[in-house]
């Protein structure tokens, strides 16, 4: 398995400027949001259930997801919790 310093080095290659790790609890629900740039999350260790347009998920380690700025998503973290890392890249000015 990668690393998190790969992950985090790729994610930064790839224009995600705002990297952060996070560690979350068993079963934490984030409700319906989005985010104003493009998101990518990898998965380290545990599982989260993904929602994006009425399509359900499971990630586990190595596996990632893509949102494009705006669109709306939901997730539930599983019931071992999940450490992931998210990369943002802000949207572009106007």
């Amino acid at each position: 398995m990668e690393n998190k310093e790969k992950i985090k080095q790729r994610m930064l290659r790839e224009g995600f400027s705002i990297i952060s790790e996070y560690d979350d609890p068993p079963n934490e629900v984030f409700p319906d949001h989005d985010h104003p740039g493009d998101q990518l999350l990898i998965i380290v260790r545990g599982s989260i259930e993904v929602t994006v347009s009425g399509k359900t998920s499971i990630l586990k380690p190595r596996d990632e997801i893509f949102f494009p700025a705006k669109v709306v998503h939901k997730a539930k973290i599983g019931p071992e919790g999940c450490l992931y890392i998210d990369g943002e890249r802000p949207a572009a000015q106007e």
